[in-house]
């Protein structure tokens, strides 16, 4: 459980202000980074940090900012009108993606959300060679993620392995000699 400090009402509302700074800054709802704090910081469990995460991006996460691309020339109506319509299609969507993602065991869910974060970054990080290059994109991030889960398994294989070759003998039955 999370310590007295970390449930202030005005740690949360740093807190908040934080992811949403983030979020305004990297175009994403802040799940990226509010999900792992929420876990290490205030002791959710991860479906819990799920939901709430959700729950907190409600009211403010997307109006604010999209008022300040609007008015700074970076959207315009035509481009709410699009965003709207894929809206429709997004509610929908996260709907049956939470009905999903609450009945994962949370350290699969946990994994699911790990993997996407480095699919997500290798991404942004080569897509700063242009779109002229977005299939080596795609192939590349998909390469790290392949790479992060050969590492993931290996690391699991080797404690797996580790844990049995350090674990006690058993004692022997009675009566055996």
């Amino acid at each position: 459980m999370a310590s007295a400090w970390a449930t202030n009402p005005l740690v949360l509302i740093a807190f908040g202000v934080f992811v949403g700074v983030f979020s305004g800054i990297m175009g994403l709802g802040g799940g990226a980074i509010m999900i792992p704090i929420m876990v290490l910081l205030l002791g959710l469990a991860q479906n819990q940090a799920h939901g709430m995460s959700l729950a907190v991006m409600i009211p403010p996460v997307t109006l604010p900012a999209v008022i300040a691309y609007y008015r700074e020339g970076r959207l315009s109506r035509e481009d709410i009108g699009l965003a709207l319509l894929i809206a429709v299609g997004f509610a929908c969507g996260s709907y049956f993606g939470g009905l999903f993602a609450a009945r994962l065991p949370a350290a699969t869910l946990k994994l699911v959300f790990g993997f996407v974060l480095v699919y997500i970054a290798g991404y942004t990080i080569f897509s700063y060679f242009g779109k002229d290059h977005l299939h080596r994109t795609v192939l590349m991030a998909l390469v790290l993620t392949v790479v992060t889960l050969a590492l993931f398994a290996a690391t699991r294989w080797y404690d797996g392995r580790v844990a049995v070759a350090t674990a006690p003998a058993s004692p022997a039955p009675p009566g055996a000699s």
